[in-house]
């Protein structure tokens, strides 16, 4: 397999010479293994680095691997780069470097909602149809002041405002205020919203591709 090159100053996977791409979280964690090769890196200090402050399901860290690794062309099965190592964690054993240097970068918040890729606001943003909200989904589905967004710093929550058609998280009509983490899918009556962070690559709403 030729070498892979992690290039955190540009941001960017290649193998053979071919940009691989990777979703920032799934960045995040080839990054990490690459730099303690072949060393294993636990479940634990991987879930503290991913997600500080937050609790997340093991199956978001699997999920997040499976992504790592189908990116790589490696599969579960045979481990060419990635060894599991069960109950423990994960080590990184393919031929790999890192290059460049990371710049600082803003992390931030957007919700991504019919293709639309929609920054949200440090603080508190109501997210509705009216033309008054800081986020603005504009479907039947959704009232006009449907749900708030908490967001402070790696810390973030959605919360209801009494909507007619709820706010749905994890296939459960919310009451109060539940926490969200990065990658997170949550709806709006019937739309379906997707949450995330990134990088400020984005300074502005756009289409994705």
């Amino acid at each position: 397999m030729s070498t892979i090159v992690v290039d955190v100053g540009a941001r960017v996977v290649r193998r053979g010479g071919i940009d691989v791409h990777l979703p920032p979280k799934a960045f995040e964690l080839l990054v990490i293994l690459v730099k303690h090769k072949p060393n294993a890196v636990s479940h634990q200090q991987l879930h503290a680095e991913l997600w500080p402050g937050v609790h997340v399901s093991e199956t978001s860290l699997a999920a997040i691997v499976t992504q790592v690794r189908k990116a790589l062309g490696d599969t579960s099965d045979d481990g060419r780069v990635i060894r599991t190592l069960h109950r423990i964690g994960y080590a990184f054993v393919g031929d790999a470097r890192i290059d460049g240097h990371a710049a600082p970068m803003a992390r931030v918040c957007r919700l991504i909602w019919r293709r639309k890729v929609l920054d949200v606001t440090a603080g508190q943003s109501v997210i509705g149809r009216d033309r008054g909200c800081a986020v603005q989904i504009d479907a039947d589905s959704v009232s006009r002041q449907h749900a708030r967004l908490h967001v402070n710093g790696a810390e973030v929550s959605i919360e209801d405002l009494g909507s007619k058609n709820g706010t749905w998280v994890d296939g459960e009509r919310i009451r109060g205020a539940v926490p969200l983490v990065d990658g997170h899918t949550f709806r709006l009556g019937s739309e379906t919203v997707r949450f995330e962070f990134a990088m400020d690559e984005r300074a502005t709403k756009t289409v994705l591709p």
